[in-house]
């Protein structure tokens, strides 16, 4: 155990200034963000959260009483910009058709390997790092894949209200399923680096899953596979 994983002493000295607290949080927070997902949270120390800060570890203790608070923290941020980056709420805009619902759900999915490709840290912090760490960081994720989960699932459960989707489907458990496709491929994307061909191979099985296997009877198929296609 590190000293930062230790309870930190009271605090001392003058109040800060007005907003110095703020940005000395935030700039812990954004270089413990980069530590944790560069080398992990286990060989990530007091002193070198300290030293990529800039700031002295008694600064450090001012603010965050632990190496675990400072992972709380760092994952409420990273599951926040990750719902945030893939627009989940656009998932809840009303579509007039079951391939537009297969487009819709497609460009979450799309979205998702875009923050694969341009933010990696990212996805490598609440796919590898929190699910490392046992307790409150993987619990947070799992609150994350609910919310990401539940944005599918509305989606689907409107599919359904509206006739397209067949009236027995278990959004829940379909939207979950939606999620696991991706999962693998985009933890493969962060050891090999991102492969467009994943990216095809996936939404092609969502399609596939959502356009023709939850179908209502009453429906009538459409031509969706451009929607399944890299963009």
């Amino acid at each position: 155990m590190t000293a930062l994983e230790e309870r930190a002493p009271g605090r001392r000295g003058r109040p800060p200034q007005a907003g110095l607290a703020a940005a000395r949080r935030e700039q812990i927070l954004s270089s413990a963000a980069q530590s944790f997902a560069e080398r992990g949270y286990e060989a990530t120390t007091a002193a070198h959260l300290a030293a990529r800060a800039g700031v002295g570890l008694g600064t450090v203790y001012r603010y965050f009483d632990s190496k675990r608070e400072i992972l709380d923290h760092v994952m409420d941020r990273c599951l926040r910009e990750l719902v945030d980056m893939v627009d989940g709420q656009a998932l809840l805009l009303p579509v007039d058709s079951v391939d537009c619902l297969v487009e819709r759900i497609c460009g979450f999915c799309n979205r998702l390997f875009g923050v694969l490709e341009d933010s990696p840290h990212l996805l490598r912090l609440v796919l590898v790092e929190a699910n490392a760490v046992k307790g409150h960081g993987s619990r947070r994720w799992v609150r994350g894949e609910q919310e990401l989960a539940r944005l599918v699932a509305v989606a689907l459960d409107d599919g359904v209200a509206r006739g397209w989707l067949r009236s027995d489907l278990d959004a829940d458990a379909v939207s979950r399923a939606i999620l696991g496709l991706l999962w693998p491929a985009l933890l493969r994307g962060l050891r090999c680096g991102p492969r467009g061909a994943d990216r095809t191979r996936q939404n092609e099985a969502i399609v596939a899953m959502v356009s023709f296997g939850l179908r209502g009877q009453g429906a009538v198929p459409g031509s969706v596979h451009a929607a399944g296609s890299a963009r």
